[in-house]
């Protein structure tokens, strides 16, 4: 347990500078996106928006984006923010190899530690980076609507914040299982990293293309992303159970494949 607490923290110490600027980065967007949720709502773009709107976009979002409470919650699904911190979960995932690569791996396997301990580690600062990032974005939201969201207007429920972060921290822990899955098996950091990014770019586009292609459909759930169903949550739903049981199962059959091959394979 000494083994591993050390190398989280030093895992974690490594990234600080990433983190701290990560954090900034998401406090600032969800910022602009209240501010800007603001000046629709007080200039009536919101009815402007919603008249021009195409009918497959409203199907797809009921509508709920054009409203304060949506827009501001539109944020958690924006696929640039989505990609931003999958490419962190890409990163952290695919630690081991890289380890494997500088050598560092030697310093570490001359002191008692399994093998299995390296592969724990980076599953728990997978954890603990995609709970500090998505739990500064969740802060950052109700902290905006506090400091910025005009009087009057109604807010997006606490729950409903809540289960947006739960359902987007799972997304993201998925695929950083996925990384690390894939750097099990890999000689290279770059090969895994960039297997990783274009698995997440088709699985996004393959989950977008069902939600309006009847017969793409049944092939998108196979994407995490078909998992993460943000407008249903704006809208009220909650937090469906197959969606968290899907996106955990992900995460802890990735990391224990990854912990079975990086026992065995050559260092």
């Amino acid at each position: 347990m000494t083994g591993l607490l050390a190398l989280v923290g030093h895992s974690l110490r490594r990234r600080r500078g990433l983190l701290v600027a990560l954090a900034l980065v998401l406090v600032v967007f969800q910022v602009l996106m209240v501010l800007t949720a603001k000046n629709y709502e007080e200039t009536g773009g919101f009815r402007a928006m919603a008249a021009l709107m195409p009918q497959f976009i409203a199907q797809l979002t009921n509508m709920m984006a054009m409203t304060f409470a949506g827009f501001v919650l539109f944020g958690y699904s924006h696929p640039i923010l989505q990609l931003f911190l999958i490419a962190m979960a890409i990163s952290i995932g695919t630690e081991p190899v890289a380890e494997i690569e500088m050598r560092f791996v030697d310093l570490m396997m001359s002191r008692p530690l399994r093998r299995t301990t390296i592969i724990a580690r980076t599953a728990l600062v997978l954890i603990v980076s995609t709970l500090l990032a998505v739990g500064t974005l969740m802060a950052a939201t109700f902290a905006a609507l506090w400091l910025f969201a005009p009087p009057n207007v109604r807010l997006p429920q606490s729950r409903t914040i809540v289960a947006l972060s739960v359902n987007l921290s799972l997304l993201v822990l998925a695929w950083g299982g996925i990384a690390l899955g894939l750097g099990s098996f890999s000689k290279r950091r770059a090969t895994a990293a960039t297997i990783s990014g274009f698995l997440a770019f088709t699985t996004f586009v393959l989950d977008y293309a069902g939600k309006f292609w009847k017969a793409i459909e049944p092939a998108s759930r196979v994407s995490p992303f078909h998992y993460f169903n943000s407008f249903a949550l704006i809208g009220g739903r909650a937090l469906e159970t197959r969606d968290v049981a899907a996106l955990t199962t992900t995460y802890v059959v990735s990391a224990a494949l990854a912990a079975l091959v990086y026992s065995r394979r050559d260092l």
